[in-house]
């Protein structure tokens, strides 16, 4: 049997699947011990455990990090650098701010140790790494309260004998983070804040997912990562820094197997939960990125290319100095939740807006079971709206107008800023609130067509379901493509990474994805470029390949000699693919029920379950389910697909 589980801010979604078929349930989320959840929706789904495969996508990595509660950390580097990460790029946000906000301190002068030893730009040996120093680090942690150590030293992805002497000096009940192990790469200050996060993270992961494996003792553990494949629970904690995008991974896996069974190569995704959206755009596969950031801090390791705001069903509606209304990004997560779920939240939310709009019935039980309190809801939207002027309902509305530019803006940022027109992709929706508000945003896009796929709600821990298992590895090296030894440089390369994979995933049958970062000589940047399959490698037609990469992200190619500068593997097993079973024959059109919509007067609400193959349904309507909420408006239909999704498009 398998489970997928994700882990959000204000709910846990699960996907079982199983000799009855999918089974989809929700449970609040126990931010104190999302362990708690997990627990209590095994025992509602009424599973063993021990049958369990249980692939589980965590926020437990991201939330230390936003709330910055991770363990106290010692950051080792060469005698000098100390100050590499407080240093950092020294790039300002807002080039001409006379008064530009000072980059957080992540780190304190006194957590940070130099030692004495050098290696070279070629990887020799320039100075021996000096024992007092390594003496002075060991009573340095004998003598504080260090949970972790990251080990940053100058180009140890040439040569990492001096970051694996430290390591072994280092007592054994601490966790250790070496740079040469997290990123192989150059560039000393990415490589820095990504072992760091690693170190700052790490303790806290490690114990969580002990705690879960003991505790359900699940046949199978294994967690999905940023890169959208799932790795076992014990690497899990080691590479904690790799989980930062752990649970909307799943989601994008999941809608790039929808948009091959729909035959849409193009979709921009919209992830709407209780606490974040998360938006991306697909172009026949999730764009990857290692340029990632998360509270400021650059994550160098390959990613889905995934953006993320606060703004969600449970953000904070408030008023800024100037007396007007903003939502967001603060939000009421599961306790206490928002206003309607009579759980001791005071202040408005989008849900209670929704709520009190009828755009999510009153009648509803959120997550299949929990009741309500629309008047709740609409007593607060009195006070929260008097105090600019508003009546409650009005107040609701200006929250959601709100709400939905944010999300707008963020659907901007992965299309029209990189060059994209939304007009030419399909809007696939999924998250318990995405429904309720992708066709306003497909509007303020010019987007005509709407995707809400089955078990939309709980879309991400069903796409955990198919993730493949599956490692990154990397090893950068300068080398120019017109050097006659950069083939056999290259191949060495792969070979060695890929005999590091099968080390690290022993037993398995591995595929490779090769992938190299190139660039014109002497620039600061990088793009990643595949690597045809087989044994020989085409160096003159790798450089066109670049060249034309290069001209249709920037307009334009250069006159320079072109350059590699780290190689990537990818090994992987492939995991189960995603398919949706052809609904039975078409019956009679589904029932409905009259519901009141501020703005709509009374319209039809069904149940989803209730629809059936071909069902066609003219807005403004409502479609309800245990886990999600569907808001059609007027000029939007809705026709259901053979498989069950949701085919949402804007008429004339």
């Amino acid at each position: 049997m398998f489970l997928g589980v994700d882990t959000g801010g204000t709910f846990t979604d699960f996907v079982h699947f199983g000799a009855d078929g999918l089974r989809f349930h929700k449970v609040l989320s126990t931010p104190a011990d999302p362990s708690r959840a997990i627990e209590q929706g095994v025992a509602e789904l009424k599973l063993k455990a021990s049958d369990l495969h249980l692939v589980h996508g965590s926020t437990v990595a991201t939330n230390a990090v936003l709330e910055r509660k991770g363990a106290r950390t010692l950051f080792v580097t060469n005698k000098g650098f100390e100050d590499l990460l407080t240093i950092g790029r020294q790039t300002r946000g807002e080039l001409y701010d006379l008064c530009p906000e000072l980059p957080e301190v992540w780190l304190k002068r006194s957590d940070a140790v130099g030692v004495d030893g050098r290696i070279d730009a070629q990887g020799g040996m320039l100075h021996a790494l000096d024992s007092a120093s390594v003496d002075a680090l060991t009573r340095r942690l004998a003598s504080g309260d260090y949970e972790s150590v990251a080990i940053c030293l100058l180009f140890s992805f040439l040569n990492p004998a001096h970051e694996q002497a430290l390591a072994a000096a280092i007592p054994a009940n601490l966790f250790v983070s070496s740079s040469h192990q997290v990123l192989a790469e150059y560039r000393e200050y990415e490589r820095g804040t990504t072992t760091f996060l690693n170190a700052y993270v790490g303790p806290l992961v490690q114990r969580y997912l002990q705690r879960l494996q003991h505790t359900l003792i699940p046949r199978h553990l294994f967690v999905m990562h940023s890169a959208g494949g799932v790795m076992q629970a014990e690497r899990a904690g080691e590479q904690a820094v790799r989980l930062l995008l752990s649970g909307p991974a799943g989601g994008l896996v999941a809608a790039t197997a929808v948009g091959r069974q729909l035959g849409e190569t193009k979709l921009l995704s919209f992830d709407m939960g209780g606490t974040s959206t998360d938006v991306a755009l697909i172009c026949g596969e999730p764009a990857m990125t290692t340029e990632g950031e998360v509270a400021g801090l650059p994550v160098s390791l390959p990613m889905l290319d995934i953006h993320t705001i606060g703004a969600g069903g449970g953000s904070l509606a408030w008023l800024d100095e100037a007396g007007l209304p903003q939502v967001g990004p603060a939000s009421a997560g599961a306790d206490p939740g928002p206003v309607c779920y009579g759980r001791g939240g005071r202040q408005v939310t989008v849900t209670d807006a929704n709520l009190l709009l009828g755009r999510i019935p009153a009648a509803a039980r959120m997550a299949g079971s929990m009741p309500l309190d629309r008047d709740a809801a609409e007593r607060a939207f009195e006070q929260y709206g008097r105090s600019f002027g508003l009546g409650a309902i009005r107040a609701a509305e200006a929250v959601i107008a709100i709400a939905e530019e944010h999300m707008a803006g963020a659907l901007r940022v992965v299309s029209v800023q990189r060059g994209h027109d939304p007009a030419d992709f399909a809007l696939i929706c999924f998250g318990g609130a995405g429904g309720l508000h992708a066709c306003a945003l497909a509007e303020k896009l010019a987007m005509r067509r709407v995707i809400v796929p089955v078990a939309s709600g709980a879309f991400s821990a069903l796409g955990m379901l198919a993730g493949r298992q599956q490692s990154e590895f990397s090893r950068s090296r300068r080398m120019a493509v017109d050097d006659t030894e950069t083939a056999v440089q290259l191949q060495s390369l792969l070979t060695e990474l890929e005999h590091e994979a099968a080390l690290q995933m022993p037993g398995l049958a591995l595929s490779f994805e090769r992938r190299v970062d190139m660039r014109y000589a002497g620039q600061g940047f990088h793009l990643m470029i595949p690597l045809a399959d087989g044994p020989d490698i085409d160096l003159p037609a790798l450089a066109e390949q670049f060249c034309a990469a290069h001209d249709k992200a920037y307009g334009h190619r250069l006159a320079r000699a072109v350059e590699i500068m780290t190689v990537r593997l990818t090994a992987f097993v492939a995991g189960p693919e995603l398919i949706w079973p052809p609904l039975p024959a078409a019956g009679t059109q589904a029932p409905c029920t009259m519901v009141d919509i501020h703005g709509a007067g009374e319209v039809c609400c069904y149940r989803r379950e209730d629809l059936v193959a071909g069902s066609h349904i003219d807005g403004p309507a409502l479609v309800i389910e245990d886990i999600a909420t569907l808001w059609l408006p007027e000029r939007w239909c809705l026709q259901l697909s053979p498989h069950g999704h949701l085919l949402l498009e804007r008429m004339e």
